[in-house]
């Protein structure tokens, strides 16, 4: 510290900021030389990455694994080398630097290609700031300076890496360093230093040290945290003496922490405290009893302690998530004494007095979760929802034979759960617990749980449900299967009818053109032979008539067949308007009143159904006609999306369905309606009362 000459840092500061805009004004043409340290690094990592000249003199600050700092009059600068072109350069030497650009991984600096002494300069002054102002991310390879507690100090390489094991041997081989923690109120700083430290010298004592801030940063240029480099032969100053470097003295209650004290001092130093072991964790953490009240030690010390130990502790003390800790802590043990029972806890609120201690209470077990290195555990009790852990220690733990449901005893460390919402001011009542057990013996089991859990009857459920959606699937498929051979079975029947329909048109046709015209003609000369002539006698007269009107009851039985064999309405119309068409034909002249209706949307059918439903309605029209001497028949068409139904009613005399023989059923056309309906695969409802006329419902479904 005394090769530094003092400087204000009001100058220092200003000579930075002029400097700093006269280089910044010349960087507009980023293709041209550079020549100071502000100038690279007011380039953008995309403009630094172009390799843009450079030629710069400054300071030679501090030597890193090839690499070094240096400082010119506007700005400190990291510079890399391909190799070491920094051997006898020592801190306080003018250098000249040549080489290009580089974008860094974080802010820019500068490649060297060559470095050479032209001489020697008084180095400048550090820059005065705290380690808050270094976690602003803003002074990457600044020469500062700062002051704070040393929290621990450990041995290191030179590499920077914490030795596996020491021995004279490796002692003469390595070069040692020391790597220390600085505090400032709650903020820390890892300093690293070239020179061996002795921790009982330095832990717990207030100095000043000197130093290029470098950051950690992430992949994203992202800065994680800062880290302070120290130059060789540079010691930190001791501004203030360790106020307790051994276990000397009385201790202080564990109480007393962090309680209002306007005497004291010592604030940020290290306390000595003593208490009964409840639980160690070694290398971890070990938990303590002083009279009422618990503390949590963090310390890196492996030798193991039991439950009972009396030990005396000297650590920092640290905010905890609700009481506090001590940190950086080393301990010894003095004496035994009972192990501690653990509290019995009868409601959430008794937490606040017994935060770290070790506690129990009863409790429901609700869901238990095993991993790798931990077993977590749901648990209800003291009206809240309670989450406990037991870790895995050196021997692993067994899966553990515990069933939710079960009612239980459960012991732990306590520990206000993390996440609570805090109040602004007053006092802070915790709501949540996390506990942490010691080993599985903490967890005893006062009742089983229920052999139909929540878990089981889950299982239960899916596997139901699993069996239900195979069943469901089961009978989609037999009803696709069976809806594909009913609609191959009606493209078959379609096609047949079809074939049927198209052949007995044909027949017709052929009845009609040759059969039909031929009895017609010999109807036509029968009776002009009878009429045109009166030499026959009575006798021949009758034959001639009776030969006339069986040809012409043949010729009306003929065109009765070409009639039933062929549907020529439809050839022409839809179902609706055939049926109006056979309806008016067989009603004229007799007085009967016929009407059609149509509702739904109309469209052609299928040739098999529009057929048979036109046969049908052909039949009931005609049955009405010849049997119930009806004043009206009424007929009503109705397409619906996946049906049609067809409804034929009059007003007639009607008959007893009930009491019908088969030979009338037959005679009044109902067996043929029935089959023609089957055929459809189609349901008729015929109803009817003597009085009450007739009505015959077909559905069918399309």
């Amino acid at each position: 510290m005394s090769r530094f000459k003092p400087r204000t840092c009001a100058l220092l500061a200003t000579c930075l900021i002029a400097k700093s805009a006269i280089c910044l004004s010349q960087t507009d043409t980023p293709s041209a030389e550079l020549t100071t340290a502000a100038q690279i690094r007011a380039l953008s990592a995309a403009e630094a990455s172009q390799e843009i000249p450079i030629r710069l003199r400054g300071c030679f600050m501090a030597k890193e694994v090839l690499s070094f700092a240096m400082q010119d009059e506007t700005d400190s600068l990291f510079v890399f080398t391909d190799t070491d072109l920094t051997q006898g350069l020592e801190h306080g030497d003018l250098i000249e630097v040549i080489g290009v650009t580089n974008p860094g991984d974080y802010a820019p600096c500068a490649t060297a290609t060559s470095v050479r002494k032209i001489g020697e300069i008084e180095p400048p002054q550090p820059i005065r700031t705290s380690i808050d102002a270094l976690y602003t991310g803003q002074m990457d390879a600044q020469w500062v300076e700062i002051a704070g507690i040393v929290r621990s100090v450990e041995r290191t390489h030179d590499n920077g890496s914490a030795p596996a094991a020491v021995s004279p041997e490796s002692i003469r081989q390595v070069d040692w360093g020391s790597r220390l923690t600085l505090a400032d109120g709650d903020t820390q700083l890892v300093v690293e230093l070239r020179e061996e430290l002795d921790p009982q010298k330095y832990v717990d004592a207030k100095v000043r040290i000197v130093g290029h801030c470098f950051y950690l940063h992430n992949g994203n240029r992202q800065f994680v945290r800062p880290i302070l480099h120290v130059p060789e032969k540079l010691l930190p100053e001791i501004i203030q003496p360790p106020s307790r470097s051994d276990f000397g003295g009385e201790p202080i209650p564990i109480s007393s922490l962090f309680t209002f004290d306007p005497a004291d001092s010592k604030a940020g130093h290290r306390v000595h405290v003593r208490g009964v072991v409840t639980h160690h964790r070694p290398g971890l953490a070990v938990w303590l009893k002083d009279g009422e009240q618990s503390l949590r030690i963090e310390s890196p010390q492996t030798l193991e302690l039991q439950p009972g130990d009396l030990v005396d502790v000297l650590g920092f003390p640290d905010l905890g998530t609700y009481s506090p800790v001590l940190s950086d802590s080393v301990f010894k043990k003095i004496g035994q004494k009972e192990p501690p029972a653990p509290v019995k806890l009868d409601s959430i609120w008794e937490l606040s007095r017994h935060d770290s201690n070790l506690v129990t209470f009863e409790a429901h077990l609700s869901e238990v979760q095993h991993y790798s290195d931990k077993i977590e555990l749901l648990l209800e009790g003291l009206d809240t929802t309670v989450r406990g852990t037991l870790l895995n220690g050196q021997n692993r733990i067994h899966r553990m034979s515990w069933e939710p449901g079960s009612k239980v005893i459960i012991s732990g460390i306590a520990a206000v759960g993390e996440g609570e919402v805090l109040p602004f001011n007053g006092v802070w009542w915790p709501e949540s617990l996390h506990l942490l057990l010691r080993s599985p013996s903490d967890l005893v089991i006062l009742e089983n749980a229920p052999w139909w859990t929540a878990e089981r009857i889950s299982w239960a459920l899916a596997a139901f449900l699993a069996v239900a959606i195979g069943t469901i699937g089961i009978v989609m498929l037999a009803s696709r299967r069976r809806l594909k051979e009913q609609d191959q079975r009606r493209a078959m029947a379609e096609s047949e009818f079809s074939a049927i329909l198209n052949e007995r048109n044909r027949v017709a046709r052929e009845i009609h053109d040759t059969l039909s015209q031929n009895i017609g003609a010999i109807s036509v000369q029968l009776e002009l032979v009878r009429t045109g002539t009166d030499q026959f006698g009575d006798s021949t007269r009758k034959h001639l008539r009776t030969a006339h009107n069986l040809a012409r009851t043949a010729l009306a039985d003929a065109r009765d067949s070409i009639w039933n064999m062929r549907s020529q309405v439809l050839e022409k119309y839809d179902l609706g308007e055939a049926l109006e068409r056979i309806a008016e034909q067989m009603t004229e002249d007799t007085g009967i009143v016929a009407s059609i209706e149509v509702a739904g949307l109309r469209r052609r059918l299928p040739p098999v159904v529009e057929n048979n439903l036109l046969r049908i309605g052909q039949e009931a029209v005609t049955n009405a006609w010849k049997h119930a001497k009806p004043s009206r028949i009424d007929v009503r068409i109705i397409y619906r999306r996946r049906q049609i139904e067809l409804i034929v009613e009059d007003d007639g005399i009607g008959f007893d369905v009930e009491k019908l023989s088969p030979e009338t059923k037959r005679s009044f056309g109902l067996v043929g309606i029935r089959e023609r309906a089957d055929l459809l695969v189609g349901e008729v409802d015929i109803k009817s009362r003597p009085g009450k006329g007739t009505r015959i419902h077909v559905t069918v479904k399309i």
